[in-house]
C-alpha cells in the first residue's frame, strides 16, 4: 500500500486516512455478503440494534444509532415496507412508537452479525492475538482523542 502512486505518501501514514479506507474495504466486503438477503449496511444498524437490546421507541432507536433523526425515519420506513420491522404506539403515548423486528427481521439480524464476524475474521487474516488486541485498543485511543477534540462522544 505505501508504494501506491494513487495515494499521496503523507495519506498513506495518515491514521485518519487509513481508518477510513479500511471503512470503506470493510463495508463493501459487509455489503457484499448482504447483498443476497436484499439488503446493504446502511439497513443494517437499527437491525442489529433492535436484535441486541429487544424492542425499543423510536427515540431511543435514533439516540442509541449512528444514524440521525431525518435518516432513521427513511430507514425505518424502508425496513417496515420490507417486512423487517414493525412500529406500533404505545399504551401511554400515541405519538411514541416502539419498534421490533419480525421474524424476518430476526433471521437477518443473524445473517447480518454472522457477516459482520466474518468481514472482521478476514480484516485480520494473518494477525496475532496480540496484534489483533492491540489494533483495537489504539482504535478506541484514536477515536477518544478525535472525540475529545470536537466535543462529541458518539458510541462506538
Amino acid at each position: 500500500m505505501t508504494g501506491d502512486d494513487h495515494i499521496h505518501p503523507q495519506a498513506a501514514i495518515a491514521p485518519g486516512y487509513l481508518t477510513n479506507h479500511a471503512a470503506r474495504a470493510f463495508n463493501r466486503l459487509v455489503d457484499t455478503a448482504l447483498r443476497p438477503h436484499g439488503v446493504s449496511l446502511s439497513l443494517l444498524g437499527p437491525i442489529m440494534l433492535l436484535s441486541w437490546k429487544g424492542p425499543m421507541l423510536q427515540r431511543d432507536l435514533v439516540r442509541d444509532s449512528a444514524v440521525k433523526q431525518p435518516a432513521m425515519v427513511a430507514v425505518l420506513r424502508k425496513l417496515e415496507g420490507m417486512n423487517l420491522i414493525q412500529r406500533s404506539t404505545t399504551e401511554t403515548d400515541r405519538r411514541a412508537a416502539v419498534v421490533s423486528l419480525t421474524s424476518q427481521g430476526e433471521l437477518l439480524a443473524e445473517a447480518g452479525g454472522n457477516a459482520l464476524i466474518q468481514a472482521n475474521i478476514v480484516g485480520l487474516k494473518g494477525f496475532s492475538e496480540a496484534d489483533a488486541a492491540q489494533l483495537v485498543s489504539l482504535l478506541q485511543r484514536l477515536i477518544v482523542s478525535l472525540e475529545a477534540a470536537d466535543g462529541t462522544k458518539h458510541h462506538t
